[in-house]
């Protein structure tokens, strides 16, 4: 779906810039197109392949494929998705800054603009054989009825959509059975069992905590302050 100059459209305050949106469906999570308009009027003469999408997470670098008449972003693509915690039916808009670079703003099914944090410099780096993902804790993630959604690109590919409880274990090799609830956006989010971990490792905003699927339903977590 094309967008001459409308930028924000009717969810904002108006953009001069070019702009397109693109729906997410199974198929443009791994590969996004271009469309042919669009591509034709604005990128067309560059030289280069590589495309640069900004948003509030980070920047990266992605890369133009020329099939069967269209034009898609492929690589560099799913790691901007997975970043992202895109899923289907949100919506990406596509700002064009000019010189191959996009401002990208992604909306909810709900049609809200999705915010992101800044990813903290001081942030410390973590590594591991397992999949694993990262989580801000927020304000709703402790105190009473708090939950923990876990990403949708991390559940999509390496849990089902079940409400099979989990298992959490502390670097003490203590274990916390927790519940698990699906959300009317079927995303996973850890419920019983998590405010009972939190209080009891004083886990609080701000912090950062990993989550590392080392078994089916069983995760290791490690808090980095």
């Amino acid at each position: 779906m094309e967008k001459a100059k409308d930028g924000e459209g009717s969810w904002g305050s108006p953009d001069a810039r070019p702009s397109f949106y693109q729906i997410m469906w199974f198929a443009n999570l791994k590969e996004l197109q271009i469309p042919t308009k669009f591509f034709d009027g604005h990128l067309a003469t560059e030289e280069t392949e590589t495309v640069a999408l900004r948003s509030p997470c980070g920047s990266w670098d992605t890369k133009l494929e020329h099939r069967d008449g269209c034009v898609y972003l492929i690589q560099g693509w799913p790691h901007f998705v997975e970043s992202h915690d895109l899923g289907r039916a949100e919506w990406a808009h596509f700002l064009y800054s000019g010189r191959m670079s996009f401002d990208v703003k992604i909306y909810g099914s709900n049609g809200w603009l999705k915010k992101y944090d800044q990813p903290a410099a001081s942030a410390p780096p973590f590594a591991s054989s397992f999949p694993f993902f990262r989580r801000e804790i927020k304000g709703y993630n402790v105190g009473h009825k708090c939950t923990l959604v876990i990403p949708n690109y991390f559940s999509r590919r390496h849990m089902s959509l079940s409400k099979e409880p989990m298992v959490l274990m502390d670097t003490d090799g203590v274990s916390w059975p927790v519940t698990i609830v699906v959300t009317s956006g079927n995303h996973l989010a850890m419920s019983g069992g998590w405010k009972a971990l939190a209080d009891a490792h004083s886990i609080k905003k701000g912090d950062v905590c990993i989550f590392e699927l080392v078994e089916k339903r069983v995760m290791q977590f490690h808090i980095l302050r």
